[in-house]
């Protein structure tokens, strides 16, 4: 049952007076438990109260502690035994109203509610703030209604001529809250504060209004105002969690729920598990599974099987992990979102098997339509591409720059060209690349792939023109396109010198790039010699071999082309032998 924190009973009843002080005390006392959500705290003392001085009020307390605690069939008992107590005191109709609310009965909730506002001629404030109250007391469609609510509040409103009485404040703020007027709730909310100087219910609930426009920052600040006021207000702390959950700030959010499940005392399990989940979300996993398994045997809800599954993931138990997720999916199909795909995936990932792989891919597919906050399709990408899938990851790869061309990376690109660099490299050699042997589809499909890994090194320069390897690759998918045409066309010439005058850059500004640059610069420098000797510009030819030689002395075939071994002379042709004498007859 989801229901709102409604403004409580804050005025005993004007009977209770001498001997019954203490009572009106200990109700008050139960009232602040239940506004703070210490449900089980005041439903204790209410229980006792109802059993020690049986009045009509305090029957009514009870059955408004047990219908705010989530059980509507013990409060209509209660509400049963409050009116029965004193049939002219309407207040008790009102909760049987509420209680009908609660099942999705409105038409009796209405019969009951107009009855005792009728009984009591339209003039009972508290009748018509209670009334009022009923009507948006619960979040659940079927279950409110805050245009009854605004006409019962408005005629309370009026009777409340010295303008005294905050609740009607409040309560107008939750119907337009409801009816999602958000500016109408605020001052409403406003108006109750004139009244009540400083009132922490009033502050939280307008932090409510500005987390439910997804504006967190304006909600925390309000949160903090609602606990600087009472720092005991149970309520706030839990939606701080939840703004801080908005806000990716986690650790805050694990923190204050903890504060609120303190203060209110709850056992919900539901907001035990929540718990847990901010847990995990800051990276506590340990602290998340102690509380699951605290939980143990305590719950029948498939979520903790989920909290369970994402927080093994992070602390590395992936078999677990697998079995927990595996568990969930298959018991709750329809409460399945994609974060329990995309923690599934990562923990296949981890098991290091072709078959773990394979699964990890398939889950977090189905993850990455529905992300919105990590962009799971470069991780697709990343995993396809270290296990040489790179068709594959090309597909991935433009997916992922698809959904957010904006906030594309270098990196983005960059893969993407290598992709299909790598891919281009495979053509006409991969058995599973052969073209059936089509010379002419060979050369077509390798252009196709070059040109594609060209166009995405060239968003690299653009994005990060200080970053040597784009132009080098960039360079060398010119080349691979067509080797022989290179060597006449020299598209790729601009591009490695470009490379070569980016690397001398990165060198000068960090010396140990010299080392991690020097492959790929011994290729730029030997192409361009033999591109200009090609061209036979000696001179040119010549300069880059002579850097080529500086750069790596040892290089054998720089050594080669810039000194040639010395020709052999002609070997001497071997003498003739001697011709031999004929051997004498014999006689």
């Amino acid at each position: 049952m989801n229901f709102q924190k409604k403004a409580l009973l804050t005025v005993v009843a004007a009977g209770l007076f001498g001997s019954l002080q203490a009572v009106a005390q200990d109700a008050q006392s139960g009232v602040k438990d239940l506004e703070a959500g210490r449900y089980t705290k005041a439903l204790q003392t209410f229980q006792g109260l109802a059993t020690s001085a049986p009045s009509a009020e305090n029957f009514f307390y009870l059955g408004y502690a047990q219908l705010k605690s989530g059980n509507p069939d013990a409060a209509k008992q209660a509400f049963e035994k409050g009116a029965a107590a004193d049939p002219k005191n309407q207040l008790n109709n009102v909760g049987l109203g509420a209680v009908a609310l609660a099942k999705k009965d409105r038409a009796t909730a209405k019969t009951l509610i107009d009855n005792a506002i009728k009984e009591t001629k339209s003039k009972d404030i508290g009748v018509l703030l209670r009334a009022g109250e009923a009507y948006t007391m619960f979040k659940d469609a079927g279950m409110n209604d805050p245009a009854e609510a605004l006409r019962i509040l408005t005629i309370a409103d009026e009777r409340d001529k010295k303008n005294e009485n905050a609740d009607i404040e409040m309560a107008l703020g939750d119907a337009y809250s409801l009816k999602n007027d958000g500016g109408n709730a605020v001052t409403k909310y406003e108006n109750a504060l004139s009244i009540r100087p400083n009132d922490a219910e009033a502050k939280y609930k307008i932090g409510n209004t500005f987390l439910r426009g997804k504006n967190y920052a304006e909600a925390q600040k309000f949160y903090a105002q609602a606990i600087e006021a009472d720092p005991e207000f149970a309520p706030t702390y839990e939606d701080l969690a939840e703004a801080f959950f908005g806000s990716r700030a986690y650790k805050n959010a694990s923190k204050n729920m903890d504060l609120y499940i303190q203060k209110s005392q709850t056992t919900d399990v539901d907001k035990l598990l929540r718990s847990a989940q901010f847990d995990f979300l800051a990276g506590d996993n340990m602290k998340a599974i102690q509380k699951l398994d605290q939980l143990k045997g305590k719950v029948n809800n498939p979520v903790i099987q989920r909290i369970y599954g994402w927080a093994y993931s992070g602390s590395g138990k992936y078999n677990e992990a697998i079995e927990a997720l595996n568990t969930f999916i298959k018991t709750a199909p329809e409460k399945v979102i994609y974060d329990d795909y995309k923690y599934l995936g990562r923990a296949y990932g981890q098991l290091g098997t072709p078959e773990g792989d394979s699964l990890s891919i398939v889950n977090l597919e189905k993850a990455a339509p529905q992300d919105s906050t990590e962009n799971l399709y470069r991780e697709i990408g990343k995993n396809l591409y270290g296990a040489k899938r790179y068709d594959r990851a090309i597909t991935a790869y433009k997916k992922a720059i698809a959904v957010d061309t904006g906030k594309a990376t270098t990196n983005d690109y960059f893969q993407l060209g290598m992709a299909n660099y790598l891919l281009g490299s495979r053509v006409g050699r991969d058995s599973t690349m052969m073209m059936g042997g089509d010379t002419a589809a060979i050369r077509q499909a390798k252009e196709k792939f070059y040109a594609a890994a060209d166009s995405a090194f060239l968003k690299v320069n653009k994005i990060t023109p200080d970053w040597s390897p784009g132009y080098y690759f960039r360079a060398s998918a010119n080349y691979f396109s067509d080797t022989k045409g290179a060597m006449v066309t020299g598209e790729p010439v601009p591009l490695y010198e470009k490379y070569l005058e980016v690397s001398d850059k990165e060198i000068a500004a960090d010396a140990a790039k010299k080392e991690a640059n020097k492959r790929y610069m011994m290729t730029a420098y030997k192409f361009l010699s033999s591109y200009y000797a090609n061209k036979n510009d000696a001179v040119k030819s010549k300069e880059y071999l002579t850097k080529a030689a500086e750069l790596d002395p040892n290089d054998k075939d720089v050594q080669n082309a810039l000194n040639p071994p010395a020709p052999q002379p002609a070997a001497k042709p071997a003498a003739k032998p001697a011709a031999k004498k004929p051997a004498k007859a014999t006689k």
